[in-house]
Formats: C-alpha cells, sequence, structure tokens
C-alpha cells in the first residue's frame, strides 16, 4: 500500500527561508571577497606604477623652473606642441593610426576572450564600430584639445573630456557585442578605455619634452643599435640553449653529468671576473666598435641551457619513443614536438634574454670608444651626466627608452605567466 510523505507547509515554508536565507549569505560573502580582491589588486597596482608617475610628472616640468616657482606640486607650465593628430609626415601619421588602431582591436579581443587566430570574429559592426570608429574620434576629438592646451585658453579640460565621452560612446558598443559583458561591466571598461586612451595621448603625445628629447639626444639612432644588439642576442641564447639542452636531455655520450655540472658552474661568473680578458680578446681581433663585439660573447648562456633543459625533461618519455617508432630524427622530434610542448618555457626565457640584453651597460662601455656606436643605455648615462639644468628631458629620454620594454611584456605576457607556472599543478 503505497504512503504520501507530506510535509507540513509551515516547515517547508522554514525550510525554503532557510536556504534564502543561506543563499543570500553566501552570495553576500562572494561580493564582500570580490571587493577584498579588487581593493588589493588596486592597492598593490598603486605601489609598483606609483613610482612610474611620479618620473612622469618631473619630466614634465625643468627642474629650475619648478625651483622658481617656489616649488609647487608637479607639473609645472607645461610647454605644449601646436599638432593635431595629422600633423607630421605621411610616416609618422599611418604608424600612430596603425598602433591605436591595434590598441582597440587588442582591448576589444580581451574583453572578447579571442586568439588572434579567430580575428574574424572581430569583424562584427560593432566591434568594427568600437575599433574604426575609436580611432576615427580619438584622431578628430584630440586635435581641439592639443590646440586648448598650446593656447592655455582654459577650455582645456572640457575639451579632453568631450573627447573621451566621445570614446566612451564607441567602445561600448563594442563591449556588449554578444552578451559576453553585463552592462555594468562593459560601461565600466568603456570608462577606463576612453580615459585610458584619451590621457596617454595627451600626456605623451601633447608635451614637447618628449620629442626635444629624442631629437636633442639622438635616440632613434642609439635605440636601433641597442634593438638589433638585443634581438641578435636573444636569438643566439635562444638557439643555443635549445640545442645544449636537448642533448643533455635526450642524447647519450660519456661524463654528460660532469659536463653539465661544469656547464652550470659559469653561472658562478660574473661579468666582472672575465672582463679583463674578454676586453683583451676585443681588442686583437681589432671588434672595438662594432656589433659582433656586442652580440658573440653572450651567444649562449648557461642559465637558457638549465630553464629549457627543465621543461624538455617535464615531457613523458613515451613521446619520444612513439616518435622514433614513426621515423622521426633528432632534428624532426626537436623542431616538431618538443619546442612546441615547451613553448611557455621558451618564451619566458626569450623575454628574460632580451631583457638583459637590452639593459646592457657594462660590457658596451667597455668595447665601445666612440660616441657613434653608443647604445641606448651609454647614451643615457651620458645624457644624465651632462644635462643638470635641464634634468627632465633625460628623465623624458629614460621613459622613452622603456617603450620597447613595457611592449615586450605586455606581447609576452601570457607566455611568462605559463612559463613560471608551468609544473606547478599536477
Amino acid at each position: 500500500m503505497a504512503t504520501n510523505d507530506l510535509t507540513p507547509v509551515g516547515a517547508d515554508t522554514e525550510a525554503s527561508r532557510g536556504v534564502r536565507v543561506a543563499t543570500g549569505h553566501s552570495s553576500r560573502r562572494q561580493l564582500l571577497s570580490k571587493v577584498w580582491q579588487y581593493a588589493m589588486l588596486v592597492a598593490l597596482a598603486a605601489i609598483v606604477i606609483g613610482p612610474l608617475l611620479l618620473t612622469l610628472r618631473q619630466a614634465l616640468t625643468p627642474p629650475f623652473q619648478w625651483v622658481n616657482k617656489g616649488r609647487p606640486p608637479y607639473p609645472v607650465e607645461i610647454a605644449w606642441k601646436d599638432r593635431t593628430w595629422f600633423t607630421g609626415g605621411p610616416v609618422s601619421l599611418v604608424g600612430r593610426t596603425l598602433v591605436v588602431l591595434f590598441l582597440f582591436a587588442w582591448l576589444q579581443k580581451v574583453a572578447a576572450d579571442l586568439p588572434w587566430t579567430r580575428w574574424r570574429q572581430l569583424l562584427t559592426p560593432a566591434r568594427l564600430v568600437a575599433i574604426l570608429g575609436g580611432t576615427v574620434v580619438l584622431a578628430v576629438a584630440t586635435g581641439p584639445a592639443f590646440a586648448s592646451l598650446h593656447d592655455a585658453d582654459g577650455r582645456s579640460q572640457w575639451l579632453v573630456l568631450a573627447a573621451m565621452v566621445a570614446v566612451f560612446a564607441t567602445q561600448l558598443w563594442g563591449y556588449l557585442d554578444g552578451g559576453r559583458r553585463k552592462v555594468g561591466y562593459a560601461l565600466v571598461q568603456s570608462a577606463f578605455t576612453a580615459f585610458g586612451l584619451v590621457g596617454t595621448a595627451v600626456i605623451f603625445v601633447g608635451p614637447e619634452v618628449w620629442t626635444t628629447s629624442w631629437g636633442r639626444y639622438d635616440l632613434g639612432s642609439a635605440m636601433f643599435r641597442s634593438l638589433i644588439m638585443a634581438v641578435l642576442i636573444t636569438v643566439l641564447q635562444v638557439t643555443t640553449s635549445i640545442m645544449s639542452a636537448y642533448a643533455f636531455v635526450f642524447l647519450r655520450f660519456p661524463f654528460k653529468r660532469i659536463l653539465f655540472a661544469l656547464f652550470m658552474a659559469t653561472l658562478l661568473l660574473p661579468l666582472e671576473v672575465t672582463l679583463v680578458g674578454n676586453i683583451a680578446t676585443i681588442r686583437q681581433l681589432e671588434w672595438t666598435n662594432t656589433m659582433q663585439a656586442l652580440v658573440l660573447p653572450f651567444g649562449a648562456t648557461a642559465l637558457g641551457t638549465f630553464l629549457i633543459r627543465q621543461g624538455f625533461r617535464g615531457l613523458p618519455s613515451e613521446i619520444q619513443d612513439a616518435t622514433r617508432l614513426d621515423g622521426y630524427g633528432h632534428v624532426s622530434f626537436l623542431t616538431k614536438f618538443a619546442v612546441p610542448l615547451t613553448r611557455p618555457v621558451i618564451a619566458s626565457f626569450t623575454v628574460i634574454s632580451a631583457l638583459q640584453a637590452w639593459n646592457q651597460y657594462l660590457w658596451p662601455r667597455a668595447v665601445i670608444s666612440e660616441n657613434s656606436f653608443n647604445t641606448l643605455q651609454i647614451q643615457l648615462r651620458f645624457v644624465s651626466a651632462g644635462e643638470v639644468a635641464n634634468a627632465n628631458q633625460a628623465i623624458a629620454a629614460a621613459l622613452v627608452a622603456s617603450v620597447p620594454v613595457i611592449v615586450l611584456l605586455i606581447a609576452f605576457q601570457r607566455q611568462i605567466i605559463r612559463g613560471l607556472t608551468a609544473g606547478a599543478v599536477k
């Protein structure tokens, strides 16, 4: 005989109320947790970015002018250029337009969580308005703002605000496209995009100090030499590190462990220990003031071998056994399996190698004797030592020199995170 398990109405109501209360407490805890996390992230960002902002504002005002004004808060009477978006040659115009187009496209890609391989999904009407329309609006709306800043007519803040509102309106449609973002998130993202891009355009394009420091101290040729040096050193170090790491992991030869220990022992020798002998060698070869003197002594590094070797050791041995059965040799296995599977580690070392090469000062100073061959770091030292009255221009030159590093870190940020966290979760 079937029986019905009936629950009293009052009990059901109490149970439902308890569930709702528990759900409300859980939602409130989650909200408080998110607020706390974002507050901590904002605080850490302020700690990291704060010194950069202080350096930026010091670059906008000559020190003597600041002292003569009674040391007021920075900046003091910024010298603004009389320019618009279309001022300058065609190469400069096309270059800055492509940079802004890429920034808008990258922001839309990040918001939509799309890889670059699916770039066609950025061609929807709303996202095209955000990318193309945002570029056009930024170019047109900043013109009156630059003119007002140069003329000091008192309307600058309102024109800058109007430019931000116009950019905000173009970005909102793109962030709302596809329903991936709620309205609140889209509004916040659009506001940050408009504030960041318009503010960056005003601060880094409007003041004259950037153009003055770039042209006066010949930063272009020095940066080009440093760029060539960094690229060549990075390519050589990554190539030699991959080959040596592969040999230490997958090849068999006598005294492999001893040779690897000796190889790693070179990390204990700082540059200063071998500096005198290496300089003598460079002078005997008559390589002073040449690119090979800057590049070849750093063509290999034990650090890269160690990092990539650890990545290769994490590969399952079954992969190599299977490739041998399929007839793959060492070169094919290296290029088609080992390198692609350890790409995050290799990318992380690529960034480390590029940063070390870009920031070199001691060795270039030792093998360069003519100012026409100065790398960027030597040129910056020369500027800071000889320009006391225009110290803000030296600061501006240093900030300009940091742009390639920032671009490199942004471009490889995912690979860096993956490489640093590789093997953290089993």
